[in-house]
């Protein structure tokens, strides 16, 4: 008898009017019986569902954290509202406010790691949850960014609030603090759609907060930046001080003293923004300086963008057309096209060697990708070694030249590598 016949007929087991006990011994069942099913893990089982699985861990981002907690503040307190779910604003009002402090800790640690990784803040914090304390670390360090100065002001009734009842995340989470006392215990209510309007005013800072950090993190591979002003305030002292030719005026002073004072800055650390300013391309314009492109000209820049518009003269769109009729599909139709396009790629090789046309093509991806005028000189570079190791000349050409946004392009190029100028002459070949 096997172990399970032992249990399936132990007494009280078998079914009533069974004589089983009296049935001579046989053989134990040989039916085959299915493989016990392992529990399913209750939360983190593998499902192949699309719609609904969540990314996490390795899938997931640092990003969710920061917004999420939030985000189920925002959810929970709007559904309490909306549903008028009386019964559970009691319950819910804990795990709201806990949300809340948790998005700021969050959003606060995210804050102070990030600009300390690009290095806008000396030290990081350490580890614990005191938001107070975060906050304080933040504001303190004198990050030079008047953005995210302000920011971080915006954020101190928030932190004070939470961190007045709560230093360190006990008091919303369990019902008696470390001291065995009451949590909470100087209040005795809560309005639910007065936190919902807070839960909004902190989630727009909170995000731009985020937001700017980020915008940081490129700004600062520019190098247009001095430990007391970001890209963003150099450009605004340079709207201040007005045009570089000017900077001997007595009104210059007059200007210098309203961004000095704006940016709390003495005469030494401004006079580091103003050559920061006058060392970027993109800045430098904004006083009326122009930087040269390092190989192409003026003149060459013109006379290729001509050679383009030239071979492709402007066209009247048809409202109908869905992009399918760049030219005709008879045969004709198509080898002029080849022809035209084979006209254009031999003159602009004759026109610019391989460093001119490599600035050419920086310029277009510049313009195109959007990108900051500091960025033109290393993109140059890169483009030239591209060029020089290329074995056919004429498919570099003829990728930039057959491209039908490259006025466009090149125009807002010019202007973020300082040549506004040129860039205004290469918009004058076709106006918009």
């Amino acid at each position: 008898m096997t172990a399970v016949d032992e249990i399936e007929r132990s007494p009280g087991l078998e079914p009533a009017g069974s004589s089983s006990h009296l049935a001579p011994m046989t053989t134990a069942d040989t039916t085959p019986r299915p493989a016990p099913v392992p529990p399913q893990d209750p939360f983190f089982e593998v499902i192949p569902d699309g719609l609904w699985n969540a990314c996490i861990g390795v899938q997931g981002s640092e990003e969710a954290y920061v917004d999420g907690y939030l985000e189920a503040a925002r959810e929970l307190v709007a559904a309490v509202i909306d549903k008028r779910m009386f019964g559970s604003r009691d319950s819910l009002a804990m795990p709201i406010l806990y949300n809340c402090r948790h998005a700021i800790e969050l959003s606060l640690k995210f804050a102070i790691d990030h600009l300390h990784e690009i290095g806008m803040i000396p030290h990081r914090h350490k580890a614990d949850h005191d938001i107070k304390s975060h906050w304080t670390h933040l504001r303190d360090a004198k990050v030079g960014d008047a953005r995210i100065v302000d920011l971080v002001g915006q954020l101190e009734p928030f932190v004070s609030s939470l961190a007045a009842i709560d230093d360190d995340g006990q008091e919303l989470r369990y019902s008696r603090n470390r001291a065995g006392d009451k949590s909470l215990g100087g209040f005795a209510v809560v309005n639910l759609p007065h936190i919902q309007r807070s839960i909004d005013a902190l989630g727009a800072i909170l995000e731009r907060l985020k937001q700017r950090v980020w915008e940081l993190e490129q700004d600062r591979l520019t190098g247009a930046h001095t430990g007391e002003c970001s890209r963003e305030d150099l450009k605004v002292i340079a709207g201040m001080v007005g045009p570089h030719s000017e900077w001997g005026e007595p009104e210059f002073q007059e200007r210098k003293a309203l961004a000095m004072a704006k940016f709390d800055l003495g005469s030494r650390k401004f006079s580091h923004a103003l050559t920061a300013i006058r060392k970027s391309r993109a800045l430098a314009t904004l006083v009326g300086l122009e930087t040269p492109l390092t190989h192409l000209s003026d003149e060459k820049a013109l006379r290729v963008a001509q050679l383009w518009a030239d071979a492709y003269p402007e066209r009247e769109i048809d409202p109908a057309d869905i992009g399918t009729s760049y030219f005709d599909r008879g045969f004709e139709a198509i080898e002029a096209h080849a022809r035209k396009t084979q006209d254009l790629v031999t003159a602009a090789s004759d026109l610019l060697d391989r460093n001119e046309f490599a600035d050419l093509e920086t310029l277009y991806y510049l313009g195109r990708n959007r990108e900051p005028g500091e960025h033109y000189d290393d993109n140059l570079a890169r483009t030239v070694r591209k060029h020089a190791l290329a074995q056919s000349r004429w498919e570099g050409v003829s990728h930039i030249m057959t491209k039908t946004n490259l006025l466009d392009s090149i125009v807002v190029g010019a202007r973020e590598a300082g040549r506004p100028s040129l860039s205004q002459a290469l918009r004058a070949i076709r106006p918009e």
